[in-house]
């Protein structure tokens, strides 16, 4: 049963599409958290064999998201370093680290929305694309002021429509468009405020698809490019390795045809005008 419940896991953080890399994170750490408690061995090393894998697969299961591999990471290490020869000890602790990279999280969270509160003024048109825990808690926080939001369709996982629902239950009337239209509408912004997966030693991010467009026209119209993400997102690498799902997820039925479907993309830094965290 348990080695059910870890598979779980597993596949529903490497094929989740609604929930951007910091709630990936948190989900897993409470997933790793639940199979501590849940283990039916009483060998320790059977026990560590299990937790460490479980652990390095959730790590390597999501390659786009930093997030993931470094909040897991504060578990990892600080376990792989146990020297005791007692399981509950051994227990505890990943339960604990579990805790503290969680703590950590949101208030690298909590942070980085704060700043980026600070940098909108009223009458501000934002432009935004896909979806990010920090970047709907940044809108929540901005639902009783006087700001516009313009939401992209953030195909093919259409996040961009639960955002949209999101902001409209929070008394806001956002403004729905296709990628296609961002261009269309960027002169009507006065600032783009996007999430981002990864944070590279060069300045770049890794996000959805479709960022690097909105930037660049962003750039063209001279507006702003605001990326709101933790400083757990960061690496000390330029290396990444872009995601690409199922092609048949844009639904072309037609054979002959190569169907492309990278989720994923690196935005170049001279695109972006400020990081905020």
């Amino acid at each position: 049963m348990v080695n059910v419940q870890q598979d779980k896991l597993l596949n529903d953080i490497a094929n989740d599409r609604t929930h951007g890399s910091t709630d990936l994170a948190l989900l897993a750490l409470d997933g790793i958290s639940k199979a501590a408690n849940a283990t039916d061995t009483v060998l320790l090393a059977v026990f560590q064999q299990r937790m460490q894998s479980l652990i390095r697969s959730l790590q390597s299961s999501r390659p786009s998201m930093v997030a993931l591999n470094n909040l897991l990471e504060r578990v990892r290490l600080p376990i792989s370093q146990f020297n005791s020869r007692d399981l509950k000890a051994y227990r505890k602790l990943i339960i604990d680290h579990c805790a503290e990279a969680k703590s950590f999280a949101r208030e690298a969270q909590s942070q980085a929305v704060i700043e980026m509160v600070n940098q909108i003024k009223p009458g501000d048109v934002i432009m935004t694309h896909s979806i990010s825990s920090t970047i709907k808690k940044v809108l929540s926080r901005l639902s009783k002021t006087r700001v516009h939001i313009i939401v992209t369709e953030s195909r093919p996982g259409d996040e961009g429509k639960v955002l949209a629902a999101y902001l409209v239950a929070l008394g806001m009337r956002p403004t729905y468009i296709t990628e296609a239209q961002i261009n269309l509408w960027m002169p009507r912004a006065n600032k783009v405020v996007v999430g981002a997966d990864a944070l590279l030693e060069d300045g770049s991010i890794i996000n959805k698809c479709g960022t690097s467009l909105m930037a660049m026209s962003a750039r063209y119209h001279g507006v702003p490019v605001y990326v709101c993400a933790e400083s757990f997102k960061q690496t000390n690498s330029n290396a990444y390795e872009l995601e690409q799902m199922d092609p048949g997820e844009l639904k072309l039925n037609v054979a002959g045809v190569k169907v492309s479907n990278w989720y994923f993309e690196r935005v170049a830094p001279d695109l972006i005008t400020k990081w905020i965290h």
